[in-house]
């Protein structure tokens, strides 16, 4: 697991610091000496570095004091910078005196910065879960991994680069439309979504995953109103060349072989003052479903290719800029969902339905640390590119002038985000730390759908829509040790949001055109109490508030009844209380969350009776859960690990147009989601031999509201299984996905167009074997 710490001290690479620490195990004796030094320590699980640490005393800098407690043992340090390092396993290992070793992920206080400030996670005052770099590679560098690994974390599966991420029974409908994302997501510190599918990033190389639960105007400057999920790369070390290759190879039970390459490279160019970090990847992703109409096999093939380049100037001692340049293109070859009763890989669909994601970024970032406080700049430029292709037989019937032959509805949309976030965060440890930040962002989309008949490409009907959105908040919390015990927090959001809206829609010999606008104006908080009588134990109390700005409607044919041009906002309001309990002597965690939230005007993306989409206020909804995180460490060699959600979703106020009855759930929702993982580690000789295994679990749930919610997804389990052996520089992978060959139908939908008409099921990807091998430099 990646322990990360934010740093306040300056200099802390050559300040010599009071150490005074008995004979530890490795993850308390490196959790100790980082907060002693007050510096950022990343890498590899400490854990794996030996069993026990040597004590520590005298006075000594950070880097003599983390090269002493690892001298003669299986990790060596990085520095970055003056002040943060970098765990790593050293190639030539001695021969332990025992042949056993701590597992990757045993339960200890992980050290968060998703809340702009160091801090345990176990004191956090809210639902927060991590999950390790190494986790993500173990189980496939995707967040996918992370729905069996975070309670309440749910992803739709349309396909590479179209699903969209819910949080906490969060859904306001498995379509993604003209609707702000519910879930923030964020690269490092600058935000990579705002209306259009989760990029679907290939998690190379990063350090570990954040995802903060609720609202969280507060503190982030996009305002997400059910969480945000960070994704933390690994940052350039600016003292050592290093990099890895990695090459993997695939079998898909009865589909297309697939295969990933990855290479990272961190070059310095100014030892101690700047550095570079590359990454690359290639992967093609074997298809498994079947087309009898067009006489293919494995149809759904996927191809993603990309790279990031992060750049880290150490200006001085405490200030630094960080420049990052992404980028990634997805290619589908088809969609992957099947119609009909032709098997649970068969369909008949008379046309392709590629899909294209490519998305860019160029972000930068400088960070300073002065007496009073931590100031943060980011500017972040964003394109998002995507295209895909629907059969459209259905909409047929709702046209104004005769077809002869098939119809493809074909749909492009732009995204050129523009964001600017200043913040100033306080010193942690002081009785009142405070945080406050600016935020600007300037999104312009373009949306172009065409309806065309392939056979003499004559455009039936087609729309030429831009949109101009301006967002801008002031956000801003403050923290009061009432005791040392007792802490009380308090925060607001202010924001601004203007929306211009132009469209021309042409259909048959007739064109229509709309200019729109709209500004509004919201004020939300956020107030909780800790309550933490020992390091071991925390008891919170929250609630907080989340909002959404409007929109406009404008996709609709001319033999439609008339559309509710404008949505209206929606609002949330989350109650949560909470317990985070350590139990170092049986070492053990704890933690468990108990929520509410009350949702008015639910904003939905649905279709309409022709199949085109259409945003619209669904009505009031609600939600009490309960989440459950555990993990138990019962051996030296074996670390165990239990989530779950339990929810209680419903419509408390139904919209009569789109939703036929209160009480009946929300989309994509299970009421039960569950998994429990086994991770064990054994030290070989020189050699570290590691398995890991999650069986998962999520009850049936409705696929969306109104005439679909009669349309269900049934319940299904997963088991992933993961092994490697790790010698000196070399690491073999073994991992099988979906090893019990679950076909169940997943959480997604297939095409608009026939959704109504036919049966539609979108299968888990069959069982796959994976072996990949890694080398380390």
């Amino acid at each position: 697991m990646v322990v990360f710490f934010s740093s306040r001290q300056a200099c802390a690479g050559e300040v010599r610091h009071a150490f005074d620490q008995p004979r530890l195990p490795f993850r308390q004796a490196v959790i100790d000496l980082a907060v002693t030094a007050d510096i950022s320590l990343g890498g590899v699980d400490p854990a794996l570095c030996g069993t026990q640490a040597p004590a520590l005393h005298g006075h000594m800098s950070a880097e003599q004091a983390l090269r002493h407690i690892l001298k003669g043992s299986r990790c060596d340090v990085d520095r970055v910078d003056s002040h943060t390092f970098r765990l790593r396993r050293a190639f030539a290992e001695p021969a332990p005196a025992a042949a056993i070793a701590e597992p990757t992920e045993p339960p200890k206080e992980v050290i968060v910065t998703g809340y702009r400030r160091r801090q345990t996670l176990g004191a956090s005052p809210a639902a927060l879960s991590v999950i390790s770099g190494d986790t993500l590679r173990a189980y496939g560098d995707g967040l996918r991994a992370l729905s069996a690994r975070v309670p309440g974390f749910t992803t739709t599966n349309l396909g590479p680069g179209r699903d969209k991420i819910l949080l906490r029974g969060l859904s306001d409908g498995v379509f993604t439309g003209r609707t702000q994302s519910t879930v923030g997501l964020y690269l490092d510190d600058t935000p990579i979504t705002f209306d259009a599918p989760d990029p679907d990033l290939l998690l190379v190389d990063m350090a570990q995953v954040e995802v903060l639960k609720g609202p969280q105007g507060a503190l982030y400057g996009q305002g997400s109103i059910s969480g945000v999920v960070r994704l933390i790369t690994n940052k350039p070390a600016l003292g050592k060349l290093s990099g890895n290759v990695s090459a993997g190879l695939a079998a898909t039970a009865n589909g297309a072989p697939s295969s990933r390459l990855s290479v990272v490279l961190n070059l310095p160019l100014i030892k101690d003052r700047l550095a570079v970090r590359l990454v690359g990847y290639d992967d093609r992703s074997g298809g498994y479903i079947d087309d009898v109409a067009i006489g293919r096999a494995d149809i759904n093939k996927t191809r993603r290719l990309g790279g990031r380049a992060i750049a880290t100037w150490r200006l001085d001692d405490q200030w630094r800029l960080t420049g990052t340049v992404a980028g990634q293109a997805i290619d589908n070859r088809n969609s992957q969902y099947v119609s009909g009763a032709l098997g649970p890989y068969t369909r008949a669909v008379p046309i392709n339905e590629p899909h294209d994601n490519d998305f860019n970024e160029t972000a930068l970032t400088l960070s300073g640390e002065m007496d009073w406080a931590t100031l943060k700049v980011s500017l972040n430029h964003l394109h998002h590119h995507l295209t895909s292709r629907y059969d459209a037989e259905g909409i047929a019937s709702w046209l104004s002038v005769p077809v002869s032959g098939q119809l493809a509805y074909d749909e492009a949309q732009q995204v050129e985000l523009v964001t600017q976030e200043i913040s100033l965060v306080s010193p942690s440890h002081q009785r009142l730390s405070w945080l406050g930040g600016l935020y600007n962002a300037e999104s312009r989309e373009t949306f172009s759908p065409d309806l065309t008949e392939p056979a003499s490409n004559r455009i039936l009907f087609s729309e030429r829509r831009q949109d101009r959105i301006l967002d801008r908040a002031v956000f801003g919390e403050a923290s009061y040790d009432l005791t040392p015990a007792w802490r009380l927090t308090g925060g607001l959001r202010g924001t601004w949001n203007s929306h211009r809206t132009q469209s021309l829609i042409s259909e048959a010999a007739s064109s229509e055109g709309l200019s729109l606008h709209q500004a509004d104006y919201h004020l939300s908080h956020t107030l909780s109490l800790r309550y933490q009588p020992h390091p071991d134990m925390a008891l919170y109390f929250q609630t907080s508030e989340g909002y959404r700005s409007g929109g406009f409607n404008t996709t609709k044919l001319a033999s439609q009844l008339a559309l509710p041009t404008h949505y209206d906002g929606d609002e949330l309001n989350n109650y949560e209380a909470g317990l985070k309990v350590g139990l170092p002597a049986h070492n053990a965690t704890f933690n468990l969350a108990l929520f509410r939230f009350n949702w008015t005007n639910i904003q939905s993306d649905q279709i309409q009776s022709s199949g085109l989409p259409v945003t619209v206020n669904i009505g009031d909804g609600a939600n009490t859960g309960l989440e459950l995180e555990a993990g138990w460490h019962p051996l030296d060699t074996l670390n165990l690990t239990a989530v779950a959600q339990f929810n209680d979703p419903h419509l408390t106020r139904a919209n009569p147009a789109y939703a036929t009855a209160e009480n009946a759930g929300l989309p994509l929702i299970s009421k039960i989601s569950a998994s429990v993982s086994g991770d064990w580690s054994r030290h070989l000789g020189t050699a570290i031999w590691q398995s890991r295994a999650t069986l998962a679990y999520r009850s049936p749930s409705r696929l969306n509201f109104g005439a679909l919610q009669k349309v269900t997804m049934d319940g299904y389990t997963t088991l992933d299984l993961a092994t490697s052996l790790t010698a000196g520089p070399l690491t073999y992978d073994l991992r099988l996905d979906n090893a019990t060959g679950t076909a169940g139908n997943s959480f997604a939908y297939g095409n608009p167009f026939s959704l109504s008409r036919t049966q539609q099921s979108t299968p888990l990807r069959p069982r796959t074997l994976w072996f990949t091998l890694r080398v380390n430099y």
